[in-house]
């Protein structure tokens, strides 16, 4: 259905204000038609912000605006707004403009003229284009060039309206339901010269202002723990290559997760996280501010990290910025403050201000407030008119940054916040920040073809040197994509009455190399029928893969088993372990004490990436199958079965130098009822990538099918002479 809304468009000399709910992955997020996200929520201004997104709120049943809300329906609510903000040098004026509240001079500054264009990769949408980079994209236009007279925003240093920068931006706002894409928002971000003289110096950042609570919760505005804190992650160790990953991090949480009790989160509880990584921007400095601002005792306060060096003659003595002078110094100044919840420990050995001393006020900065907080990136030396440049900002939803109910009662303390830190789990944020990097520049793709695959760790390394790499950063050239499922097999159909013969051969499935590991990793196919030729209506008929087995470790924290290698047939795994007489089904048993036990080597590094200890310790493993290993024969439940897939012949291929063996297929099912026609699919799936803890992937059945009537085909009909007849007769 598509959107029949009425009153989006204005007259032509006035702006437009639009929005729309982004419902394609795991949140709900409002974006809006001049640049911000969110909406705008606060118990002065609940849900005036934006223009409300009706057709959407009818759509997914709701009567109120998420901001940006995960899980979908949960009200679990992290974000009030958050919008795009840039600086530059204009003549002799320093100029900013944002569409995001927390860096405005009290008001709109960026103004559409035309609502939101809807469009979606999915060929099975009404908002199809072919252009479309993802399965929901919300493109919006606006601009900071027209000066509205009955909005005078006043700049309060230098006594005068806003001033804007003649700037012109596009912003691409999209969002995947793929799992590995489906908890993080990318905002391609392209700002044009639209004016007649030059900007100078140009800075361009992303200003959030985080409100991390559910919207049902009666104590969200009181409850000492019931703010939001936020802070930054510049890097973060990838485990498997015991090496560290730049990720520029910010983040914000609630600060105690909203707990009902000491035992238990329960239904209002807000575990999660917001994080906002900047995936493209200028060269040059990046800088992370944050402050608060507030009531406190009747007085009004606000406070943030300030180098002790960061005294200028238009800082009044508040951390949050003052007119375009002071918002540019915030822009510019190369800062990265530290983490909101060490706000009561002494920094001025590092050159930052001395803290709060009032006690009371510092637990009021830390438990109870809501920050703001800008990521910033230049500067561009010169923007020349016409001239455009691009900023690429990915949203992500993280999970479970909160898992001990009890941390913020039993661990806080805002003069030693260590204990109460190190209960906080960073593991999915640092792990979706890391996906949508990749997802942006896949590691490994020389994608434009100079050479380049971006950069690797080497890992797995043998006596002689020979080393597996595992790409970890692109080539810089956007790619909008993630790991993806080997290609489906085209097949043959041929019908009979009540049953139907599928063949196909593994030229494209079984020699296609991942994106993103750089392997052949086919695993299998699996055969479905359905009578709707949309993914969730299939049901799978049977399923053929390779008989291999990936190697397991024993953890002895949590008493778990962890994926350790690729999987490989069992006749590669004597080569492999170096022991001609091992026997992978010896160790098939997850059971320690029927673990095959070798030493290994174990070195453990910091979050930092530091190493600070290096051990030699027994190591337990075990071996399990990938997928079902069920071949042309396999056993049920102790039972021989014969598949209804058949691998019938091999043949052999050349693909760079390298002779590749591929399969023949058939597959033949019967007792098909004649009068119902079926779709008939064959989808191909892979090994998933234990190495960046990617799942199995396996191809859409709906892109690889075919609309079958279970009866005798013309071409049978002619050779073997049969007569027709009506059915049902």
């Amino acid at each position: 259905m598509r959107d029949q809304r009425v009153g989006a468009l204005r007259a032509q000399d006035l702006p437009v204000y639009d929005a729309r709910i982004v419902s394609a992955g795991k949140y709900w997020l409002t974006v809006s038609n001049t640049g911000f996200i969110g909406a705008g929520k606060g118990p002065e201004d609940r849900n005036k912000k934006v223009f409300p997104p009706e057709f959407d709120r009818r759509v997914l049943g709701i009567k109120y605006t998420p901001s940006f809300e995960f899980p979908p329906g949960s009200r679990d609510d992290y974000l009030r707004v958050a919008g795009l903000v840039i600086g530059g040098i204009v003549g002799t004026d320093t100029l900013v403009s944002t569409s995001s509240e927390g860096m405005s001079l009290g008001g709109e500054e960026f103004y559409s003229f035309t609502p939101l264009r809807h469009s979606s990769s999915l060929r099975s949408s009404p908002y199809f284009v072919e252009s479309a980079i993802a399965e929901q994209q919300f493109t919006a236009e606006f601009q900071d060039s027209t000066a509205r007279q009955d909005y005078p925003w006043f700049d309060e240093l230098d006594r005068r309206r806003h001033n804007p920068l003649r700037a012109s931006v596009r912003q691409e706002a999209m969002a995947w339901s793929s799992g590995f894409a489906d908890r993080f928002l990318i905002l391609d971000i392209w700002i044009r010269n639209a004016g007649d003289r030059a900007i100078n110096d140009l800075y361009i950042g992303y200003s959030v202002r985080p409100q991390v609570l559910n919207e049902s919760d009666p104590t969200v505005w009181y409850r000492e723990g019931s703010g939001s804190v936020c802070g930054f992650t510049p890097t973060a160790a990838i485990p498997i290559a015991h090496e560290l990953d730049t990720l520029n991090l910010a983040w914000a949480a609630s600060v105690d997760g909203a707990p009902e009790s000491l035992t238990d989160f329960g239904s209002s509880g807000v575990t999660g996280a917001i994080g906002v990584r900047v995936l493209r921007a200028p060269t040059g400095a990046m800088s992370f501010n944050w402050w608060v601002s507030g009531y406190h005792r009747n007085s009004y306060f606000s406070w943030g990290p300030r180098m002790e060096r960061d005294r200028v003659e238009y800082d009044p003595g508040y951390s949050e910025p003052w007119g375009d002078r002071g918002r540019y110094h915030i822009l510019a100044n190369g800062e990265i403050d530290y983490d909101q919840v060490y706000s009561a420990l002494d920094h001025t050995p590092s050159g930052w201000r001395a803290p709060v001393s009032d006690p009371d006020l510092v637990r009021r900065i830390i438990t109870k407030s809501h920050p703001d907080f800008v990521l910033s990136h230049g500067p561009v030396p010169v923007l020349m008119p016409g001239d455009s440049i691009p900023f690429t900002v990915a949203i992500i939803a993280a999970d479970n940054f909160h898992r001990d109910p009890a941390n913020f009662a039993m661990d806080f303390d805002p003069y030693d916040p260590h204990k109460y830190v190190q209960n906080l789990d960073f593991s999915d944020l640092i792990k979706t920040a890391r996906w949508a990097d990749w997802w942006f520049d896949n590691p490994g793709v020389d994608t434009d073809g100079d050479g380049d695959r971006g950069r690797a760790f080497l890992v797995n390394c043998d006596g002689e040197g020979h080393c597996d790499s595992v790409y970890y950063k692109g080539d810089g050239i956007p790619d909008w994509k993630g790991p993806s499922a080997p290609p489906p097999p085209p097949f043959e159909m041929s019908t009979f009455q009540g049953e139907v013969l599928l063949r196909w051969t593994g030229e494209y499935s079984e020699t296609a190399i991942d994106a993103f590991s750089l392997r052949r990793d086919f695993e299998g196919y699996r055969l479905y029928l359905g009578k709707f030729d949309q993914d969730d209506q299939y049901s799978m008929v049977s399923s053929w893969d390779i008989e291999d087995y990936e190697r397991l470790e024993y953890v002895e924290v949590g008493r778990t088993w962890k994926t350790i290698s690729y999987p490989h047939p069992p006749e590669d795994w004597p080569g492999l372990m170096d022991d001609p007489d091992f026997n992978v089904y010896d160790y098939l048993v997850k059971d320690p004490a029927y673990a095959y036990r070798d030493m290994v080597t174990d070195t453990t590094r910091n979050v930092a990436g530091e190493i600070i200890k290096i051990e030699t310790r027994e190591r337990l493993t075990v071996w399990q199958a990938e997928a079902y290993n069920r071949g042309n024969e396999y056993e049920e439940a102790g039972y021989p079965e014969i598949n209804a897939i058949q691998r019938v012949g091999e043949r052999d291929t050349v693909v760079n130098d390298e002779v590749i063996t591929y399969g023949i297929y058939e597959a033949r099912l019967t007792n098909l009822n004649p009068a119902i026609p079926l779709y008939v699919s064959i989808t191909a799936f892979d090994q998933g990538d234990y190495l960046r803890d990617f799942d199995p992937l396996e191809s859409s059945q709906s892109n690889n099918s075919e609309y079958a009537h279970f009866i005798y085909t013309p071409d049978i009909v002619a050779d073997s002479g049969l007569r027709v007849s009506v059915y049902p007769n």
